[in-house]
């Protein structure tokens, strides 16, 4: 069991996930106001790997380009809004 000031996590994070994979019954707590606020476990139970972003996911703007709108309609537009 140890116990590490949330200041300090911050900056030990690589040190402190080498210790709990090397001791997988280890515990740490981290601290906040000399309190325990957060209990940090070495994952034992067999989880399915992480899957990767998809890089061809939607995005916004993907038809940027593939569009064309007739100017006249928005030219009558403008006017409308002037008119008012």
């Amino acid at each position: 069991m140890k116990y590490v000031s949330i200041v300090d996590a911050k900056d030990r994070l690589a040190d402190l996930v080498e210790f709990l994979h090397d001791d997988p019954h280890a515990e740490v707590y981290l601290t906040f106001n000399n309190k325990p606020v957060v209990k940090m476990t070495s994952v034992t139970e067999d989880l399915p790997p992480v899957e990767k972003p998809n890089p061809n996911r939607r995005r916004f703007g993907i038809a940027k380009g593939k569009f064309t709108f007739d100017d006249e309609l928005f030219d009558a537009l403008d006017a409308d809004i002037k008119a008012m």
